[in-house]
């Protein structure tokens, strides 16, 4: 294990008990006799050297600090503490075959003896494999990071009784797909922009990402000018950009989740492409990612995923949320995973503390009975068991498009609650273009 593993887990109060294998939590809670209280062991598969992963664990390490500061979870009268089991899955290293993932899976629940996961896998085609063994071994799950393809809530409702264990806390390619397109009608009516190029990493999400995109929005006046898929390992865009610019665009669609995304902005800032990037950018969601281009991120809109991810009120908990990550871990919540995962932890306390037990059937259906305002909205589970996104934090919970502006990731989108939140500014070159249509 090297020294910079070793202080990080040492801040994080987690100890190492096995080959990547890892636990965080209290374990000196007594009850009233003073007889030592179990924790409440929860599995968390997750990617460690994933940026993703990273933002679900340190998510799900701030609320279980907070949840067993506050006494722990209220089983029966007693208030256990809750404890992670943390495995390093590894799944979105493009080497790891779906089959080593699902064995790491098992390595918690029949060594381990976990009784309930939370977290990853994050890789959509894992995350699909995942929901066979939770449905095999009768263990409740709860995906709090990535996982997004439309087929994970296509898969559970198929089959709801064999699949109820699974519940998706993280939200769905089907509704991103949603934002962007009212982001599309907005941009249509207030620019008069009527042409796409899209840019895609080739994986099964982004190209429903693309499929849905396109569906939505041609039959509504937009035209498809390009489309470009190229592999993950992509690491030289000028050839696409610069067919991009040749096509007239006037929004350049992507959706890449790498962090080679980063040289796709560069380069469309260097050479000056009059089209605005939207869509998903895993290297555009990061806080530093203004300093790391130097600026060359003006303008870029890309999708944080969830509410709190920036500095906006959206319930009572949104802004205490966001001040404790900034505190705990130095940088602000950063995007897939941060705001999904904490939340996740509390909606667990929440269904353990109402179901009275860890049996699984009792918490399936304390579970589908979850009402719960959390840091992004309220959560609450549709009939396939995937949490309900939307508009309004009273009845679900909700995402957040930005755009870098003036060096800060300001919310574009929804325009609900106070604080990082404006307007879409455009590159001048666009906005010229802009006004002729206008």
């Amino acid at each position: 294990m090297d020294e910079s593993r070793r202080d990080f887990l040492k801040k994080a109060g987690m100890t190492a008990v096995g080959a990547g294998v890892f636990v965080a939590g209290l374990n000196g809670n007594r009850d009233a006799f003073g007889a030592k209280v179990e924790p409440i062991r929860v599995g968390c598969p997750i990617p460690r050297a994933s940026v993703f992963g990273q933002n679900g664990e340190r998510g799900m390490i701030l609320a279980t600090e907070e949840i067993n500061a506050a006494g722990g979870v209220n089983i029966g009268g007693v208030k256990r503490p809750m404890e992670l089991v943390i495995i390093d899955t590894r799944d979105e290293e493009p080497t790891v075959p779906t089959s080593e993932v699902m064995l790491a899976i098992e390595k918690l629940i029949l060594q381990k003896k976990v009784k309930v996961l939370m977290g990853g896998p994050c890789m959509s085609e894992c995350s699909i494999a995942a929901m066979d063994i939770y449905a095999k071994y009768k263990v409740v799950d709860l995906a709090t990071i990535g996982g997004f393809t439309p087929t994970w809530d296509k898969k559970s409702g198929s089959d709801i009784a064999k699949y109820k264990y699974s519940f998706r806390v993280s939200g769905s390619v089907k509704f991103f797909i949603k934002e962007a397109v009212d982001i599309f009608d907005g941009l249509k009516t207030k620019f008069g922009f009527s042409k796409i190029f899209i840019s895609i990493e080739d994986s099964l999400v982004c190209r429903s990402a693309a499929d849905a995109v396109q569906n939505a929005v041609v039959p509504k006046g937009w035209e498809i000018v390009g489309y470009d898929r190229h592999p993950i390992t992509a690491q030289d865009f000028s050839v696409i950009l610069g067919e991009c610019k040749k096509s007239g665009a006037e929004v350049l669609f992507t959706w890449v989740y790498t962090p080679e995304s980063a040289i796709l902005i560069r380069q469309w800032a260097d050479l000056q492409v009059p089209a605005l990037p939207l869509g998903f950018c895993g290297a555009a969601e990061d806080p530093g990612f203004w300093a790391q281009t130097k600026g060359r991120a003006a303008y870029s809109i890309a999708t944080l995923c969830d509410a709190g991810s920036t500095r906006v009120s959206i319930t009572p908990k949104t802004i205490p949320y966001y001040d404790a990550y900034l505190k705990r871990w130095k940088v602000p919540p950063r995007s897939t995973g941060s705001v999904s995962a904490y939340d996740g932890a509390y909606i667990l306390k929440d269904a353990l503390e109402r179901a009275g037990t860890l049996d699984a059937d009792p918490l399936v259906a304390a579970l589908e009975k979850t009402n719960l305002p959390v840091a992004r909205g309220t959560a609450r589970f549709d009939e396939n068991h995937q949490i309900i996104n939307g508009y309004d934090p009273k009845t679900s919970t909700l995402g957040n498009w930005m755009q870098w502006q003036d060096g800060k990731r300001i919310t574009i989108h929804p325009r609900v609650g106070t604080g990082d939140v404006g307007d879409i500014k455009l590159p001048p070159a666009l906005a010229a273009k802009a006004k002729v249509k206008a």
